[in-house]
């Protein structure tokens, strides 16, 4: 399995080789295009092999690049528990002087979280979403069979007070499977 991080300004984006190009988790903030184009660049991955993106939760960091992306025809996959969330990040940056590009709505692979396994077999990976709320109400997580989880901000277990039950909750979805590594969305 290659998977590369490409992430920079303390945020993690990771590409997953498939079989049909790369699977980008996560995007920057608005307009740090040319940060993502010179992180690929320095680990000598052409833009063109990224052929999918998928958003672990709609925070600026982590979404704030998408239509961007939409616009260099990546593919933007869209759980249904996301949906609503797009017009959240919308109304963040109507007060900030960032250069967001609105997400289209029109154009997005929108996936039931029923359907995502058979999604990423249909280019060539093994695995699911999860809708693991806690960070966020729209935070998913990529599990792949390989024993990998991406996590996005989702906090660490040992760090989740015991009052929080829906991220506990979160973290015992992800590890009914058999997971071996994480790949979070902050640090390593």
């Amino acid at each position: 399995m290659n998977i590369v991080n490409v992430g920079y300004d303390s945020a993690n984006y990771y590409l997953i080789q498939s079989q049909n190009g790369k699977l980008l988790v996560d995007c920057g903030w608005p307009g740090t295009l040319p940060k993502l184009t010179a992180e690929l660049k320095r680990k000598g991955i052409a833009f063109s092999e990224i052929k999918y993106l998928l958003v672990t939760h709609f925070h600026p960091d982590h979404a704030g690049l998408t239509q961007e992306l939409k616009n260099r025809g990546i593919k933007f996959l869209l759980l249904e528990p996301q949906i609503d969330f797009i017009p959240q990040l919308t109304d963040f940056f109507k007060k900030k002087t960032y250069p967001y590009i609105e997400i289209k709505q029109n154009d997005n692979l929108i996936l039931k979280l029923e359907e995502s396994r058979k999604f990423l077999a249909d280019i060539g990976l093994n695995g699911e979403i999860l809708h693991t709320p806690g960070h966020s109400d729209d935070s998913v997580t990529l599990i792949l069979d390989e024993g990998f989880a991406f996590t996005g901000d989702l906090h660490p277990r040992f760090m989740i007070p015991e009052e929080d039950q829906i991220s506990h909750q979160s973290w015992d979805k992800i590890h009914e499977h058999k997971i071996s590594r994480i790949f979070p969305g902050h640090g390593g």
